[in-house]
């Protein structure tokens, strides 16, 4: 597998809690990723009753998984408190909110207590997917399904290529091929994987419409050994004008490669140790 550059999450963490009050505005993209997961979920037959949403944000895919299995107690995990805050109530009356601030690479649940493990538009922002999916087949029981949404190489090509247009310094994420992530599944033990993938292409009038829904949805640069410092303006303006420059009868495009990814649980994970921590 490729070696990966190493996120600061205390930035990814700061990222997410700036961007949580204006992120449902700003993340169309999300939303439809995220309906198409949960379209996926109608080909299984399941009874869960416990799941996990990794990375679950402002919370579509805990109103997703309880629409579809009411009986179930869906649990939302983020590293940003700021977007538990607006995770939805298990009823309307309770203040409950079933919401747990944690990094992802280290789940505070018991082996085997997730019936399902899901996740949309989080595993791009694991530094360690063999870390990552160790935890994720500790946590889930034998047979339980763990399917998520992620971003491919292919993903945010044209803000990739305007800045190698201006700095050398890497200011995108490098992001795992489809193969290399059913790789790391098989590593963690996980049964059964099946990746597949589609290129979703959004396009913008203008590179400020663009920016503002990648900074809207907390897309930055949170890699470690990034260039300190502010970028300059003189940067900053040409990195501008070549985004604007690739703009196809007056739009921006803007490329998402989508993987999508299902294994299953076997009851083992590389990860188990003797004590375990329950939620």
């Amino acid at each position: 597998m490729p070696a990966l550059p190493s996120f600061d999450l205390r930035r990814v963490r700061e990222r997410f809690n700036r961007a949580a009050p204006d992120y449902d505005r700003h993340a169309a993209v999300q939303r439809e990723v995220g309906r198409r997961l949960d379209e996926r979920f109608g080909w299984l037959k399941l009874e869960p009753k416990r799941i996990l949403d990794l990375g679950s944000g402002t919370g579509q895919m805990v109103r997703a998984m309880r629409e579809r299995y009411p009986a179930a107690d869906v649990v939302g995990l983020d590293l940003a408190e700021n977007m538990l805050r607006r995770l939805p109530r298990r009823r309307w009356w309770s203040p409950r909110r079933d919401a747990v601030a944690a990094d992802m690479h280290a789940l505070p649940f018991a082996g085997g207590s997730m019936d399902v493990v899901l996740s949309n538009f989080a595993v791009q922002w694991s530094d360690r997917p063999d870390v990552l999916f160790g935890e994720v087949a500790r946590v889930c029981a034998s047979g339980a399904p763990f399917a998520f949404t992620t971003l491919g190489p292919d993903s945010l090509q044209e803000i990739r290529r305007a800045w190698a247009e201006v700095d050398p310094t890497p200011h995108v994420h490098q992001f795992l091929d489809m193969h290399d992530l059913g790789d790391a599944l098989v590593g963690a033990m996980l049964a059964d994987p099946v990746m597949d993938r589609e290129v979703v292409t959004v396009t913008y009038p203008t590179v400020d419409s663009l920016l503002a829904d990648l900074r809207g949805v907390g897309v930055g640069n949170a890699q470690r050994g990034r260039a300190a410092g502010m970028t300059g303006p003189r940067a900053w303006r040409r990195f501008r004008e070549a985004l604007a420059g690739q703009a196809v009868d007056g739009e921006i495009p803007l490329t998402y490669e989508i993987v999508y990814g299902l294994a299953w649980g076997t009851g083992v994970s590389p990860l188990m140790q003797g004590v375990e921590c329950g939620q």
